[in-house]
C-alpha cells in the first residue's frame, strides 16, 4: 500500500457522476441568470419551488457542484457570460449528463416550440473549457482550442471529446485482456487502461485488498471478477443521492468523494466527515485548495497571454473566412465552365442592356455566381480563379502570422509554466553551454553509443548529412514521416550490437506517428549508411527531410512503444535524458515510464513530470514525443 494516496486537484469521472446526479432535481427548471465566478468559473442560476435560488457552478479542469443561495460573482461579464445569458436565459434545463469514462458535464437547455437546443458544456479534463453551443454549432467559448478531430471555437460544429470506454460497464473478460497485456504495475494499469484515473484506482484496490505495486498481468485471470465486483459496488454506493464525505487530517482537507473512501484507511491521523450532499464536501474541499492572489507581475503576464490568445482567436476565424471565400470562388469558376453556353448567353444578353449592368447574378449549376459584365464566359472564369488565387497568397501570410501568433503563445505559456513551478525536487545539473548532440533528439545505449534523432525536416536533413558516417547505422520506423535516427559506434573498433540496435529501433518508433496514434507496439528497420541517399529514381521525387534507403532493410518488429525519463551521467555532466528503459537503467536513475496517452491530458502530464523531475516545463518539452502522454512510476 503506498503511504500516502494520490492526491486530487480535481473531479474524477466518479465524482462527477454524483454531481450529474444531484442536478438532476434542476430539469424543468428555467436558467435565470449566468455570472462569471471569482476567480474563473460560470455561475448558472436557477430557482427551486421548495429551495429557493440555487447555483450550479461550474469551473473548468477542476469542479462542479451546486450551491444554494445568493453567492460570490464577477462584477463584470465576459464575453462568454454575456453568450449565455442571450442564448439561455428563460430556456429550460431539460437534460443534465455526464458521459461515462469522460470528466465532462453537459447542460441541455430548450423553450417551448422550439425544435433547435442549447447546450452548455464544462470540461473538468487538461485545462478545461467552457462551451456553449446552439443547434450544434457553437456560440461561445472560454478557451478557443484545435486539435486533430475537435476544434472549439465560435462557428465550429459542436462535438463532445472522443469517448473513452466506460469502465464500469466492462465484464471480466475485458478487464483481464487490459491486466494481461499491461507491463506495469496495477495501479497504473487501472488508472490508465480503464480509465480511472489514480484515485479511483486506488480506491478499488484498497476495497479489494489488492496491491497497487504489483504488477497486473500475472493474476490477471484471478483478479478481474473481483475488479468487477468492486466497480459495480463502487457506483452502487453513489446511487442517484450520494451523500459527500470529507478527509481530514487536523485542519487539512485530504480528498472528497461520493462515497464511503477506503484508500485512506491505513494514513495515520485522519478522520472521516459526512455531510448530506456531495456539493457541499466538493465546494469545501476545492476552497481549501484556493491560490494566492497572483502578483501583479504575474497578472501582467496572464493579461497578455490572454491579448495574444484572443489575437490568435482573431487571426483563426480570419483564416476561415478567407478559406470559406477560395473555396467559393472556386466553385463559382467551375460552375462557369460547367455551364458555359448559359454564362456565355447571359453575359451577352447583359451587355445589351441599356444602360448596361456592371454586374450580374446567374444560376449556374445550382449556384449564384456574380460575374462581370463586358466580358465572355472565359475571361469571367478566369477572373474568378486569379481571385482565388490572390485570396490564397493572402491566406498564406495570414497562415504565418497565426503560426507566429501561436508561437508567441506557446512561449508565453511555457515562461509562466516555468515561474509557476517551482522545483519540488533537486533540479538536474547541467552544464554549460550545451553538448553539440542536444540540437538532436538522442540518448546514450546501454552500450554506450550515441544515438541521435531529427526533430523535423531539416534537422532530420542535417543529421544524415553531416553524421552518418561509415561504421554507423541508419534507423527509420517503418511508417512514413518517422524521423532519421543515427546510431554512432561507440568507438572506432567497435560497431554497435544487438542491444543497441533494438534500443535505437524502439526510440525510433516512439518518435514516430505511433506515438501519437496511441499503437502499443510497431516496427522499424536500418540499414548501413552506403545504402542512404537523396538521389531519387526517374520519375521520384524525395522531400525534404526525407531520405531513400536501397537494398535490404534489416527490420526489428514488436517494439514497445515505452521510454523511461530521468537524469544520466555523461562524462563530467548529469542531463536529463528520455530513452528506453534498459538504456537509462545502464547510465542513469528511471525516474518514470512514458506511454501514450489521450492527448488532451498532455498539459497536466507536462506540468507534473516537470514539477517531479525539478526542470521548466519549456525544456522538457524538447525530450517528450508529439501526442498525448501517460506517466507510471519507473
Amino acid at each position: 500500500m503506498v503511504a500516502e494516496p494520490t492526491p486530487k486537484d480535481r473531479l474524477t469521472g466518479v465524482d462527477l457522476r454524483a454531481i450529474a446526479a444531484e442536478a438532476q432535481r434542476l430539469i424543468g427548471r428555467r436558467l435565470e441568470k449566468a455570472f462569471d465566478l471569482v476567480p474563473s468559473g460560470l455561475g448558472l442560476v436557477f430557482r427551486e419551488p421548495t429551495v429557493g435560488r440555487t447555483e450550479l457552478w461550474l469551473v473548468p479542469g477542476r469542479y462542479a457542484a451546486l450551491v444554494p443561495g445568493a453567492q460570490e460573482h464577477a462584477e463584470g461579464l465576459s464575453p462568454l457570460a454575456q453568450a449565455v445569458r442571450r442564448a439561455a436565459t428563460g430556456a429550460v434545463l431539460q437534460e443534465v449528463t455526464a458521459p461515462p469514462g469522460e470528466r465532462y458535464l453537459e447542460l441541455r437547455f430548450g423553450r417551448a416550440g422550439d425544435d433547435g437546443g442549447t447546450t452548455i458544456a464544462a470540461e473538468l479534463f487538461g485545462t478545461g473549457n467552457l462551451v456553449l453551443a446552439r443547434d450544434e454549432k457553437i456560440l461561445a467559448v472560454a478557451h478557443v482550442r484545435r486539435w486533430a478531430q475537435r476544434e472549439l471555437r465560435p462557428g465550429a460544429a459542436y462535438r463532445r471529446p472522443p469517448a473513452r470506454e466506460d469502465p464500469f460497464v466492462l465484464g471480466a473478460a475485458a478487464i483481464e485482456s487490459e491486466l494481461v497485456r499491461s507491463r506495469t504495475d496495477l495501479a497504473s494499469t487501472l488508472a490508465a487502461r480503464l480509465s480511472l484515473g489514480g484515485p479511483v484506482a486506488e480506491e478499488i484496490l484498497a476495497r479489494g485488498g489488492w496491491d497497487p505495486a504489483a504488477p497486473a498481468a500475472p493474476n490477471a485471470h484471478a483478479m478481474a471478477p473481483g475488479i468487477r465486483a468492486e466497480l459495480a459496488g463502487l457506483l452502487a454506493e453513489v446511487g442517484a443521492a450520494p451523500h459527500g464525505f470529507l478527509v481530514r487530517r487536523g485542519e487539512e482537507l485530504l480528498d472528497t468523494t461520493p462515497y464511503r473512501p477506503r484508500r485512506w484507511a491505513t494514513v495515520e491521523g485522519v478522520e472521516l466527515v459526512e455531510r448530506p450532499t456531495y456539493s457541499e464536501t466538493v465546494l469545501a474541499y476545492f476552497a481549501s485548495l484556493r491560490a494566492a492572489e497572483p502578483s501583479a507581475e504575474e497578472s501582467r503576464r496572464a493579461a497578455e497571454r490572454a491579448e495574444v490568445d484572443r489575437l490568435a482567436g482573431r487571426q483563426r476565424e480570419a483564416l476561415g473566412t478567407l478559406t470559406t471565400a477560395i473555396d467559393a470562388l472556386q466553385k463559382d469558376a467551375e460552375a462557369v465552365y460547367a455551364e458555359f453556353g448559359a454564362a456565355e448567353a447571359g453575359l451577352g444578353e447583359a451587355a445589351l442592356r441599356r444602360p448596361r449592368p456592371a454586374t450580374i447574378r446567374l444560376r449556374l449549376s445550382g449556384r449564384e455566381v456574380e460575374l462581370p459584365v463586358g466580358e465572355g464566359a472565359q475571361a469571367a472564369a478566369q477572373g474568378l480563379y486569379e481571385e482565388a488565387k490572390r485570396l490564397a497568397a493572402k491566406r498564406e501570410g495570414a497562415a504565418t502570422a497565426l503560426r507566429a501568433t501561436e508561437e508567441r503563445l506557446a512561449a508565453l505559456e511555457a515562461d509562466g509554466s516555468a515561474r509557476a513551478e517551482a522545483p519540488t525536487a533537486a533540479p538536474v545539473s547541467r552544464r554549460a553551454p550545451p553538448r553539440w548532440f542536444e540540437r538532436f533528439r538522442w540518448f546514450v545505449s546501454s552500450e554506450g553509443a550515441l544515438v541521435l534523432g531529427g526533430r523535423d525536416a531539416g534537422s532530420n536533413d542535417l543529421l544524415v548529412r553531416r553524421h552518418l558516417h561509415d561504421g554507423d547505422l541508419y534507423v527509420h520506423a517503418d511508417l512514413h514521416g518517422a524521423a532519421s535516427v543515427v546510431v554512432k559506434r561507440p568507438s572506432p573498433a567497435v560497431p554497435a550490437g544487438e542491444a543497441t540496435i533494438r534500443e535505437a529501433a524502439q526510440w525510433a518508433v516512439a518518435f514516430s506517428k505511433a506515438w501519437r496514434a496511441g499503437l502499443a507496439s510497431a516496427t522499424a528497420f536500418w540499414a548501413s549508411p552506403d545504402q542512404v541517399s537523396k538521389s531519387a529514381a526517374s520519375g521520384e521525387f524525395v522531400p525534404r527531410g526525407a531520405w531513400m534507403v536501397r537494398g535490404t532493410k534489416h527490420f526489428v518488429p514488436d517494439l514497445p512503444l515505452e521510454l523511461a525519463i530521468g537524469p544520466i551521467r555523461y562524462e563530467k555532466d548529469e542531463l536529463l535524458s528520455v530513452a528506453p528503459l534498459p538504456a537509462l537503467r545502464a547510465r542513469g536513475t528511471a525516474r518514470f515510464l512514458l506511454v501514450p496517452g489521450e492527448e488532451r491530458e498532455r498539459d497536466v502530464a507536462e506540468r507534473e513530470l516537470a514539477r517531479e523531475l525539478g526542470v521548466p516545463r519549456s525544456r522538457l518539452q524538447g525530450l517528450l514525443p508529439a501526442g498525448g502522454i501517460a506517466v507510471r512510476r519507473a
